[in-house]
């Protein structure tokens, strides 16, 4: 039988997806799903205490680091959130330019007007 996911971590798993879809990489969605599921089953990034006596206290332990390593996911979310914004940004500065004169275009059609 196949081991129950977190509902917190298929949480943060769907939308770091749903975030990749514009992640500015040649792979796009391929590379972000791929270290994501790397990052997802490394137990390095979640270290749990085994808990064999179904004790509550180490339940309850666990509960608290598993939240803490979704949050720092969700943390990761926003910087892939801040990079996906960048990349926009800079490709429509590159694309339109650094941005209008506002003082010479109210004089040009000021004069425009004035002919």
């Amino acid at each position: 039988m196949a081991k129950m996911i977190h509902p917190l971590v298929r949480d943060l798993y769907k939308r770091a997806l749903i975030v990749g879809k514009d992640y500015p990489h040649p792979d796009g969605l391929d590379y972000v799903r791929r270290k994501w599921k790397e990052a997802l089953r490394d137990p390095q990034n979640c270290k749990l205490i085994p808990n064999n006596n179904n004790d509550v206290d180490i339940a309850k332990e666990n509960e608290r680091i598993l939240r803490k390593a979704v949050g720092k996911g969700r943390y990761l979310i926003r910087e892939m959130e801040g990079t996906i914004q960048l990349k926009k940004y800079r490709t429509m500065r590159r694309r339109y330019g650094e941005g209008v004169d506002v003082t010479g275009e109210a004089r040009r059609i000021n004069d425009s007007l004035n002919d």
